[in-house]
């Protein structure tokens, strides 16, 4: 008979009788003792296991291994005590599912008194019906995901929650882990919330020596942020940090620690999950690429008992299931922790879209219907691998969106698509080339500058986006009385002193500086974590690629939660007339039908296209439509 005690450091096995002895002498046992347990053998019939830092698994794990192979065992009441905790903490648990269930599909104005009664005179922002109740949701089930549409205001419910926490924790803190495009608006949505600044500090962007010192100081903050890539690089000193005080850990923009396996970030933040008073996830994509993103994010914020079961195991699952058995399971599986708000629910004015037709001026036409036909005449060039194949076929298409929008970009290295300059093999095309920008400015330059300027005249502001860089710089030199600024991939983050031309100080000049009327973007830049809608309320789309998932997040930067009834929102879209621009307009028109079902539904789903310009298997329908439009106008 096996008998098994409890004391404060290990869980100690003894074994008497000559047949227990001989069998857990064995190798197999023996492995499983040392190597799985981490025990050591102590005398002839004992060992000794350290409980480590979870001491409900440690014995449960033995237990399920002497009943798999039938020993006969006893154990003490120190033993029985660490299975009744475990008991305990299981049902609840379980209360906090179902009541997290309950506050997730109702809720009664006494509720909603309640909650903001409790907020009280230092929440000086109103919440919404919606912002409320899933701020009911985060009490009920203490760890939780918001998966809102973009632009509903989670930044806010998260501060809400954080303020109501710290009614009973005095010296809890805030840390948020997000990408550092993120950092300012938590700064801004902070002040709206409390009406004034946060004590705020960032980690990201200092060197290691000044994090080193940061962390040690921690406690003088009640807001710290920091980007993925410096708490995969620091996570023994966010350990630290996390265990000198109570902190709410907040994932904002969690679809970022997506690799359930391999993924540095992910293991970081699994890694830290237990040192976090509470644990919050916040997105409005939580599965971008597929199913896998989820684990590690409800990991996350249920270590101990793994909504989703084990990594391998639910990997395993989903790629032998179905698509809709999949869905239908895994939304019955994490279905408690999230509350969600779809774009409707938001109650938001309709926007207009004013889609106009620009015809192409006479050497934009006969550049483009060379570059058109000198493409299907080397149609059977085409490589036959498929990767080979996949980026001659998209280098295609870019020519041509570009030559569809301004023909000088051709003469440009395109660094946004990793292509070189255009190579021309046609004199006459060449010599139209060289020449192009003395003769002609492009008719949705001309377009897009009197758009901007009309709307300024009458004291409003635009933004203007483009997928070419070369195209933000020819608009800005263009609007320059108006104040235009640029964001582009190569304006760096953060907030130096030195340093003027930051993504965070553009988009503040923009908002605040009543002569910066123009803020001139690409969508791969600027498409994320920023809100424009209280100060800008119309949108030019100089072009656009076939990459949907850019597009619906640069509508959402001034169509979000904060509209009054009266404000209108304004789209204006350029197309270029029997060109590309027509095939990638009624593609995206067909792709917003479909992502705004997935975006909109219970369980926001696959999203192509959001990491990149990997547009999943709608890629190959757009080049086939693509190939058709070039037959169109061939010679």
């Amino acid at each position: 008979m096996i008998q098994l005690f409890a004391n404060n450091d290990a869980l100690v096995v003894e074994y008497g009788g000559e047949k227990s002895a001989k069998e857990l002498a064995t190798p197999f046992h023996r492995i499983f003792l040392k190597g799985v347990l981490g025990g050591e053998k102590i005398g002839k019939e004992a060992w000794e296991i350290p409980w480590g830092q979870k001491k409900e698994a440690t014995l449960v794990n033995l237990l399920k291994h002497l009943d798999k192979y039938s020993f006969e065992y006893e154990i003490d009441s120190g033993c029985q005590q660490v299975l009744q905790n475990l008991a305990d903490r299981n049902e609840e648990y379980q209360r906090k599912l179902d009541s997290a269930q309950a506050a997730k599909h109702e809720i009664t104005d006494e509720d909603i008194e309640e909650i903001q009664g409790r907020l009280g005179d230092e929440f000086v922002r109103t919440l919404t019906k919606p912002q409320v109740q899933a701020v009911k949701h985060l009490l009920a089930i203490n760890n939780g995901a918001n998966f809102s549409v973009p632009g509903s205001g989670k930044t806010s419910i998260l501060l809400a929650y954080f303020h109501l926490l710290r009614r009973s924790k005095k010296k809890l803190g805030l840390l948020v882990a997000g990408p550092i495009s993120s950092f300012q608006p938590w700064q801004d949505e902070f002040k709206k919330c409390f009406g004034r600044k946060a004590i705020v500090e960032r980690v990201s962007g200092k060197t290691k020596a000044q994090r080193d010192d940061l962390y040690l100081f921690a406690d003088k903050f009640e807001m710290l942020l920091v980007s993925y890539p410096t708490l995969a690089r620091d996570v023994e000193e966010v350990i630290q940090v996390l265990s000198r005080r109570p902190y709410l850990l907040v994932l904002d923009e969690s679809h970022y620690i997506k690799r359930p396996i391999g993924g540095k970030q992910a293991d970081a933040v699994l890694s830290l999950a237990n040192f976090a008073y509470r644990r919050v996830i916040l997105t409005g994509t939580p599965m971008p690429n597929g199913f896998a993103d989820l684990w590690s994010q409800i990991t996350f914020l249920w270590p101990d008992q793994q909504p989703l079961g084990s990594v391998r195991k639910y990997l395993q699952q989903i790629r032998t299931s179905k698509a809709e058995q999949t869905l239908s399971r895994v939304k019955g599986l994490i279905d408690p922790f999230f509350f969600r708000v779809t774009k409707q629910q938001l109650g938001l004015p309709e926007p207009k879209f004013v889609i106009i037709s620009c015809k192409l001026k006479p050497l934009q036409e006969r550049i483009y219907k060379g570059v058109a036909e000198r493409y299907l005449s080397r149609i059977d060039e085409a490589p036959g691998d498929r990767d080979s194949l996949r980026e001659w076929r998209r280098a295609r298409t870019i020519r041509l969106l570009q030559v569809a929008v301004n023909p000088v970009l051709l003469r440009k290295r395109t660094e946004e698509f990793r292509l070189p300059p255009y190579r021309i093999g046609d004199e006459t095309l060449k010599t139209l080339l060289s020449k192009y920008g003395e003769y002609e400015t492009p008719k949705k330059i001309e377009q897009a500058c009197a758009i901007a300027r009309e709307v300024c005249e009458l004291g409003g502001k635009v933004i203007i986006w483009s997928t070419f860089i070369h195209n933000l710089t020819m608009l800005e030199h263009l609007l320059e009385d108006l104040g235009a600024v640029t964001i582009h991939g190569s304006v760096p983050y953060g907030d130096l002193e030195d340093d003027e031309w930051t993504r965070e100080k553009l988009i503040s000049k923009f908002k605040n500086d009543t002569s910066t009327q123009v803020l001139i973007a690409n969508p791969a830049a600027c498409a994320e974590s920023i809100s424009l809608h209280m100060v800008c309320h119309t949108a030019i789309y100089l072009d656009r690629s076939f990459n949907c998932a850019h597009y619906l997040q640069s509508l959402d930067r001034i169509h979000r939660l904060g509209l009054k009834a009266e404000d209108s929102t304004t789209y204006y879209i350029l197309v270029s007339a029997n060109t590309i621009d027509e095939v990638v307009h009624d593609r995206l028109i067909e792709k917003m039908r479909r992502l705004r079902d997935v975006v909109e539904g219970d369980l926001p789903g696959e999203v192509s296209g959001y990491w990149g310009d990997d547009l999943g298997s709608e890629e190959e329908r757009d080049f086939d439509l693509v190939e058709e439009h070039l037959k169109l106008i061939g010679p």
